[in-house]
């Protein structure tokens, strides 16, 4: 098996482009794919250990408007943070100093101490078990829309992306395996 990965943190058309199939969070927005759920995920605010020790390690949601916080613009909006709190969800819009488009340059300036991120447990959780992310607010972290492969409505599903599919579902039997 051949595979040619493309990293976006936009949306492709995989149709349009192509695309045999696409990992993404959620998928529900395009009727023309077939949506298969691999693994659960949610969002982790996680600091490193340098600046929680320079800044202190904010108790509550109203405390981060202390910090730095590590701001994610997507589709030319910056994206709020969401916490799970007894009340329901809460959004907290997001300002700082460094504002990127890029998860992995957040995941990079978070681990060197830049501010607070918010990123989805499959990226930052090695960074948390290798100790250079502390995870912080925990108690407000919630399940998010699934991780999911989607491809394109098919008669026949191809033998290629049947395997791979096949291949996920050996290696993380439904589980977020990078859950820390």
């Amino acid at each position: 098996m051949e595979v040619d990965v493309h990293f976006s943190d936009d949306y492709s058309d995989i149709v349009g482009e192509g695309f045999d199939l696409a990992i993404r969070i959620g998928g529900n927005d395009d009727n023309r794919l077939i949506r298969k759920v691999l693994a659960p995920h949610r969002m982790v605010t996680c600091a490193s250990p340098a600046y929680l020790q320079r800044y202190g390690t904010p108790q509550s949601i109203s405390e981060l408007v202390k910090h730095q916080k590590l701001a994610f613009k997507h589709r030319g909006s910056v994206v709020s943070w969401q916490f799970h709190t007894p009340q329901g969800k809460q959004l907290l819009p997001v300002s700082g100093r460094l504002t990127l488009n890029d998860t992995q340059a957040i995941l990079d300036a978070s681990i060197e101490g830049e501010g607070i991120c918010q990123l989805g447990v499959f990226f930052v959780g090695t960074a948390i078990q290798q100790g250079r992310l502390l995870p912080i607010l925990s108690e407000f972290s919630r399940q998010e829309s699934s991780i999911c492969a989607l491809y394109p409505t098919k008669r026949y599903l191809p033998l290629k992306v049947s395997y791979f599919l096949t291949l996920i579902d050996e290696c993380w039997q439904g589980k977020a395996i990078w859950d820390f």
